[in-house]
């Protein structure tokens, strides 16, 4: 089914029925069916001025399903007057927008989790068995069957929510762990864009004592994988946080005024370096998923072979071309 990610709150108002225009500064052909994920990003005082407990939202998940009915392009008289449908307070700031008319909302009875992408992206949600909900409504029921692409197994269904994600492994700053996500601040970053880059940095592995000597400057603690910044981070910041969770983070802590670095297992480290290098001079967000997608669905040993290319030597920017080729196709 066609699916849009939507950040917090927006996408529970949408299958709440509160907000019935979702504005988009991009159109498409499609009418029907459209499955809402909530994406990893939470708006905190949006959640609050509409009633709504930002920690307690579900992310990373699809909720429901809505009837795309139609598209409007807006100007800026329309886009006053509509305002109770899309619920938007921030000023029009005279670009292209589009009004996408969302009808007939209905909840899952229970959230699915799913990895967000940018754009309209289809997902495995079926819409073939009928619910009764507690309120005497009949609404559709869907099922979203997802795999783990790290272990190729059917994932457990647990909620994406922030209370979940409170529960972090005591572990998680260990010294064992090979890889850092290091914070760098941007001094003037465009709007809408990450305020600071990410530099992805890997431990290096330390001498025995009695060949210290033979090392002449001794090697560095850290040595840089990749940096990303801007526009592509923001293409795959929803695998950056899926990343973060799954080493005991919460997504709440990535920002711009953090200066610890985010200690990393070593296969979340190298398919995130696999990701960085992949993807730093791409600008078409689709060719990014797609990309993103084959990493993450790569085996242990296949992620770790096209590391070890990626990063060892002269060949290792031909070896990223080759896994860009092998990945997008072009």
């Amino acid at each position: 089914m066609k699916t849009l990610s939507i950040r917090q709150p927006w996408a529970d108002l949408i299958i709440q029925g509160r907000k019935t225009l979702e504005l988009r500064t991009w159109t498409v052909k499609y009418r029907g069916p459209l499955a809402i994920h909530a994406s990893q990003t939470v708006e905190r005082q949006t959640c609050l001025a509409h009633g709504i407990d930002p920690d307690q939202v579900t992310i990373g998940a699809v909720i429901g399903v809505v009837d795309l009915a139609a598209i409007e392009k807006l100007d800026a008289p329309a886009y006053v007057a509509r305002q109770t449908e899309h619920l938007a307070d921030n000023a029009w700031d005279g670009g292209p927008l589009y009004g996408w008319r969302l009808t007939n909302p209905r909840a899952l009875t229970e959230p699915m989790p799913l990895r967000g992408r940018m754009g309209l992206f289809e997902a495995p949600v079926a819409g073939d068995e009928v619910r009764v909900a507690s309120d005497g409504l009949r609404v559709t029921g869907y099922e979203l069957r997802v795999d783990n692409p790290l272990t190729r197994q059917p994932a457990t269904h647990q909620l994406a929510t922030r209370q979940h994600a409170n529960t972090q492994p005591s572990t998680r700053n260990s010294p064992t762990r090979n890889f850092e996500l290091r914070l760098l601040a941007v001094p003037a970053a465009d709007p809408g864009e990450p305020a600071y880059r990410l530099a992805l940095c890997q431990r290096s592995v330390e001498p025995p004592p009695d060949q210290k000597g033979l090392y002449e400057p001794e090697p560095p603690a850290t040595r840089k994988v990749a940096e990303l910044g801007g526009s592509t981070l923001r293409a795959v910041a929803d695998h950056v946080m899926e990343a973060l969770r799954a080493n005991g983070y919460k997504p709440t802590e990535l920002g711009a005024g953090r200066r610890e670095p985010f200690g990393l297992a070593e296969e979340t480290g190298v398919r995130l370096g696999l990701l960085f290098l992949a993807i730093r001079p791409i600008t078409k967000v689709e060719r990014i998923e797609v990309i993103a997608q084959g990493i993450w669905a790569m085996t242990s040993e296949e992620a770790y072979y096209w590391y070890s290319k990626c990063t060892g030597g002269r060949a290792a920017e031909r070896a990223q071309r080759a896994l860009r080729v092998l990945l997008a196709e072009s």
